[in-house]
């Protein structure tokens, strides 16, 4: 009966002592795994929120500055700017819900146009479509719109002088581009919640570029489109404000020149919703 007893007590005091080791191993697995999500996850304050004290040349409230000006579908209007007087414009543009499908060229004499974008999304009210055009010193110019929809699809735009508000590429010193190769070579950024518009600037080292911007929202769901050209994107650089509506969405920039002419881009969030939600954004990747 006493061997009995004590084989009862040395049996409990081992089952005692695993149970005590496994909640043990279980806590330190735990705190571990929890650390490596948390290192593999979270994003340096760099890339989770704007550099203090450096702010975009892009001015939202510009319906505010500027009445905007109705065009029509399958029209055209130009604003026409001295020279030596403006250094850079912003354009913007805007619908009452309807899709925006737009062209928007630099004239810098009748047949020369050194810069153009276009612009296509589903939504003119939500992807409201902001950008800063820089112009060449000592030329006059001309800003063209038009409105490719159909006549059914009216739109309004903005045209402003930034007078003397920075040009975009000083916004973004101190930090380091991305090189996106030549021959459609493709990088992506995935943002969450917290991000509620984006600013992206592509730029080259005094040579030509041809881009291809998007925003994703699903598979193949693309809510906006901007094609952007331009003969020489280091003295006409690309500047926008992208709007992320809706939760969580891909910014996929494609080099759409050939190999020789790699580009640099900037992307950054723009307006936020809060510190933490914004710490969502994933700079860089994955690639698809």
């Amino acid at each position: 009966m006493t061997k009995l007893l004590e084989l009862l007590v040395s049996t409990a005091f081992l089952l005692g002592t695993s149970r005590a080791f496994s909640f043990s191993t279980h806590e330190r697995l735990t705190s571990r795994c929890t650390n490596i999500l948390t290192q593999r996850f979270s994003l340096p304050p760099l890339f989770a929120e704007q550099p203090s004290g450096i702010i975009g040349p892009i001015n939202e409230n510009i319906w505010e500055i500027a009445a905007p000006v109705r065009i029509e579908g399958n029209s055209l209007k130009t604003w026409a700017f001295s020279s030596g007087t403006t250094k850079r414009v912003q354009v913007s543009v805007k619908s009452t819900g309807r899709p925006i499908e737009a062209s928007v060229e630099l004239w810098q004499t009748p047949s020369y146009t050194p810069t153009k974008f276009t612009v296509k999304c589903e939504d003119g009210s939500e992807n409201i479509v902001h950008s800063i055009i820089e112009l060449p010193e000592g030329h006059p110019v001309t800003v063209a719109v038009y409105n490719t929809e159909g006549q059914e699809f009216p739109m309004e735009v903005s045209v402003v002088d930034m007078g003397n508000v920075g040009s975009a590429l000083t916004a973004f010193q101190g930090l380091i581009p991305q090189y996106i190769e030549g021959g459609k070579a493709v990088k992506s950024y995935n943002f969450g919640h917290g991000v509620e518009s984006v600013e992206v600037l592509l730029k080259t080292n005094m040579r030509n570029m041809k881009a291809y911007i998007e925003i994703l929202q699903g598979p193949n769901e693309d809510n906006e489109i901007i094609e952007v050209e331009t003969d020489n994107a280091n003295m006409h650089p690309f500047y926008t404000v992208i709007q992320t509506p809706g939760g969580a969405n891909t910014l996929r920039i494609v080099n759409e020149n050939s190999v020789e002419f790699p580009l640099e881009a900037f992307v950054r969030p723009f307006d936020t919703v809060s510190d933490e939600k914004a710490e969502i954004f994933n700079y860089g990747g994955p690639y698809f």
